[in-house]
């Protein structure tokens, strides 16, 4: 279901007349695609310490984006100081002029890492929500530099001219912030694209063990679970065939030691856990349990893609050496 409605996004299919527009502004979505291309391929080409930073700024650490955590500080900053701004003009209150100034500042400094997560995340962005991104991510721009024309007028003197370009750059965020709700609602940009699992909660039969070689994947279902199949020297590992970042096919990926990478955005996971190992993904894998009886390799759910590993122990380790070790 999740890849008919990215199609059908892709398509054009329930695009708003917002999205048209910006859509059919010149060179909008090529520029962006390069902009993302870039900043990807640079994270990649970076080394240890970018794509750490990278990691970092994505949220897979935090097991969710980091962008739209971080934008709640610098928007709730701005409009608070719109507010106190409206209070010191009716009541000619210093203190409502200082709070408000100081809540503007303080907005612009919030801003600078919600953007840098911003940008992070647009570096992988899905096809079909590279325009989007694009205006998104200019409005956010104009804005903030609104914001600071503001800070530096207020701090010249011009108290009046710099209430009228905050209250400018307000409307132009709160633009910006409609924009990034059609992101992550519409697009589905940050959401995990891994279908939640609930089956098999029994063991399943899903392949013959001779077809499964060592150092191959494949992909099968079980019940409704997409499921990518790897076998190494360690044995059979199960988790989500669809990565959680955008959806792409992980049987299609480069596997490395007990890792495989994403062939669409390049995300890591580690096929014996489903952790996310890099971004951008921030959403784990479905894991499975595996053994082999009666020549099948079976599987079954140990948790969902939804779900946080916690210790060793509850994660299922334990059952697949069980599992191994009875084979």
């Amino acid at each position: 279901m999740s890849e008919m409605l990215d199609r059908a996004s892709t398509a054009g299919f329930g695009a708003t007349e917002v999205e048209r527009a910006i859509r059919s502004v010149p060179g909008l979505e090529d520029a962006g695609a390069q902009v993302s291309r870039a900043i990807h391929e640079a994270v990649l080409g970076g080394g240890d310490l970018t794509r750490a930073v990278a990691d970092l700024l994505h949220g897979t650490w935090l097991g969710h984006p980091l962008h739209a955590a971080l934008t709640d500080l610098p928007i709730g900053a701005w409009m608070l100081a719109g507010g106190f701004d409206a209070y010191a003009a009716l009541s000619r209150s210093r203190e409502a002029e200082w709070a408000a100034d100081r809540l503007l500042a303080i907005g612009v400094a919030s801003a600078i890492p919600a953007a840098l997560a911003g940008l992070a995340d647009y570096s992988a962005i899905k096809e079909d929500a590279v325009a989007l991104g694009m205006a998104h991510a200019l409005l956010n721009s104009a804005g903030l530099g609104l914001f600071l024309g503001s800070l530096w007028a207020r701090a010249a003197g011009s108290r009046g001219l710099g209430v009228l370009l905050s209250a400018a750059g307000l409307a132009t965020i709160t633009a910006s912030a409609s924009l990034g709700g059609d992101l992550a609602y519409r697009k589905r940009v940050g959401v995990n694209h891994s279908p939640a699992a609930s089956e098999p909660a029994e063991w399943t039969p899903v392949l013959a063990v001779e077809r499964l070689v060592e150092g191959e994947a494949r992909r099968v279902q079980a019940g409704d679970a997409p499921v990518m199949l790897y076998r190494d020297a360690d044995g059979i590992h199960a988790i989500g065939a669809v990565c959680s970042h955008a959806g792409g096919p992980l049987e299609e990926g480069r596997f490395e030691g007990h890792c495989v990478e994403c062939p669409w955005h390049q995300s890591v996971f580690d096929v014996r856990t489903g952790e996310v190992v890099h971004g951008p993904a921030t959403h784990a894998q479905p894991l499975f349990e595996t053994r082999v009886r009666d020549g099948q390799v079976e599987v079954r759910l140990v948790r969902s893609g939804d779900l946080k590993l916690g210790a060793p122990e509850s994660n299922g380790a334990a059952e697949r050496q069980r599992a191994r070790a009875t084979a």
